[in-house]
């Protein structure tokens, strides 16, 4: 699961693939994503392509801090211990929050079983900027 639009977020191996037993049908899949600091880049979502997963998505900051946007709502700020969730085809907007330090997530999708494809980078057109009205 790579994180289309966001610069060097580098996702390791799966940690959970797998049917979820109370829920025939759907697969849990479980994965850490590392981003790398913003450095010389924008330290907001604005003008940033973004992506969007089919299935319901749930991030957990367990280092640093991201600035996120879902949709075209506000940008938030999370940092180590906060969390957020996106529902299906949302898009989603994400940049590391510091110039210096690595941010990095831990992600759990929930998904219709045998979806392979669980991050799908936005089309150049569906690039909203915060509080654009579409």
């Amino acid at each position: 699961m790579a994180f289309a639009g966001v610069a060097h977020a580098q996702p390791a191996a799966p940690l959970i693939d797998e049917p979820v037993a109370i829920a025939r049908g759907f697969d849990a899949h479980m994965q850490v994503i590392d981003i790398a600091p913003a450095g010389n880049g924008p330290l907001t979502t604005a003008g940033q392509r973004g992506h969007r997963h089919p299935a319901s998505t749930y991030a957990y900051v367990t280092k640093g801090a991201v600035i996120s946007r879902l949709g075209n709502g506000p940008e938030k700020r999370f940092e180590a211990g906060q969390a957020w969730s996106e529902t299906p085809n949302q898009p989603h907007y994400i940049v590391n929050a510091s110039r210096t330090e690595p941010a990095q997530l831990l992600v759990v999708q929930i998904a219709k079983a045998g979806t392979k494809v669980l991050t799908q980078p936005l089309p150049q057109t569906e690039i909203p900027m915060p509080g654009a009205v579409k």
